[in-house]
């Protein structure tokens, strides 16, 4: 029977250096909707900095686990929810912000919108996954809004901007690079143009949205391949691009040993080459050293986690009460119709030996025959609904009741 499955890689078991391997642009994302559809009812993917994420409507999950295998010997890193209620709660939970590295963070919900938009221009969702992926936006928004789990900022960009505060103490006199222009560009800037700080630079390749970015957070477009111009003078690096190879390395560093320079690697794949760490004077983070870092907000939102499961708890049985209506209704309707139908059969054999009856006398029969039938359906209709919600069972209720009543 078809069912709602959901395959992830994240950082929650697999390394930044397995992660960034399996960052996929637009268009590989694309692609690999492409190349599910033909095995899948519905399927949607999310591709973020921190997971890989694969939810599709099958029989067979096999397809999804081999899609991951292309990447390499991945299987150890993956977690596989095989059935509705553990997919559905997995998208809910991520949706809410509580799969994320900093718990609880908002960046998660546009970029499940923007994947989710992906999917139905690639028209790889349907009425199911549609109903899916607006419950899990609602969810989050829930979440958010009942609790205050997304009070207290925790986010990449704000853990990020902390760092910067804990590593150089007064911004006001801290000079810093942004590069990239995208999402995590834009909400790192979004901070620094509220805070503060001495100079700020931002640099693409694309020199235009740069210059954009620039005359709106206060700061100085620079050109990619001019930042070695600029890195003498600023005291952070904050790489957020999606470069598939590093744009500063260990041997152009070498020049700033002793400077006391702080890096921040946002990028997947890794903007700055890992072996920076080995530099006396350079402070170097990338994901995995974010993911490590505990700050007070932090607790405070995992003091709500209760909370937001409560509010994702009562989602999921709204969902599943939604999911397991729209699959039986059908079968119920059909199973109306067929008792509608016996019940005609049986009067046209049994009134014509009743003699004559008149109106009311003949009402009576037909109401009897309706009252039996509604009586002896009663039960069975509503253990199809109990049983629709109980999967794992060696043989779906659902297709046991289409054979015992010959549907």
């Amino acid at each position: 029977m078809k069912r709602i499955v959901g395959v992830e890689i994240s950082h929650q078991k697999a390394p930044l250096a397995v992660r960034e391997n399996i960052s996929l642009s637009k268009d590989q994302l694309r692609a690999a909707l492409h190349s599910l559809v033909p095995v899948t009812d519905e399927v949607y993917i999310i591709g973020t900095c921190n997971r890989l994420s694969v939810y599709a409507l099958t029989d067979n999950i096999q397809p999804i686990l081999e899609f991951f295998r292309q990447f390499g010997p991945l299987d150890p890193y993956l977690s596989i929810f095989d059935n509705d209620i553990s997919a559905v709660r997995h998208l809910f939970s991520t949706a809410s912000g509580l799969e994320s590295q900093a718990i609880g963070e908002h960046e998660i919900l546009g970029q499940i919108r923007n994947d989710y938009m992906l999917a139905q221009e690639e028209g790889s969702v349907g009425p199911i996954f549609n109903e899916f992926i607006r419950k899990a936006i609602y969810t989050g928004k829930k979440v958010r809004k009942d609790t205050a789990i997304g009070q207290y900022p925790v986010s990449l960009a704000s853990v990020s901007y902390d760092i910067m505060k804990e590593v150089h103490k007064d911004l006001s006199k801290t000079s810093v690079l942004v590069l990239g222009t995208g999402e995590m560009s834009t909400l790192m800037l979004k901070l620094i143009e509220k805070r503060g700080v001495k100079s700020l630079y931002i640099a693409s390749r694309t020199f235009e949205r740069a210059k954009l970015l620039a005359a709106s957070s206060g700061g100085k477009a620079v050109a990619i391949e001019d930042i070695h111009t600029v890195i003498p003078e600023v005291d952070v690096i904050i790489g957020a691009t999606h470069a598939d190879m590093h744009i500063l390395n260990h041997d152009e560093m070498l020049q700033y040993v002793d400077s006391k320079k702080t890096l921040i690697d946002l990028g997947l794949p890794r903007n700055f080459d890992p072996a920076i760490k080995n530099l006396v004077g350079i402070k170097l983070f990338d994901l995995d050293d974010l993911k490590g870092i505990t700050w007070e907000s932090m607790k405070k939102r995992q003091e709500e986690v209760p909370k937001a499961m409560n509010i994702i708890d009562e989602e999921i049985l709204d969902f599943a009460e939604w999911l397991n209506t729209r699959e039986i209704s059908p079968l119920i309707s059909s199973y109306y119709d067929k008792l509608t139908k016996i019940q005609d059969e049986e009067l046209k054999w049994a009134l014509p030996k009743l003699g004559k009856l008149d109106v009311q006398q003949q009402k009576i029969i037909e109401n009897l025959i309706s009252r039996v039938a509604r009586r002896v359906s009663g039960k069975p209709i509503e253990k199809l609904r109990t049983f629709a919600q109980q999967p794992g069972m060696e043989q779906n209720p659902v297709d046991t009741f289409k054979e015992l009543f010959d549907l």
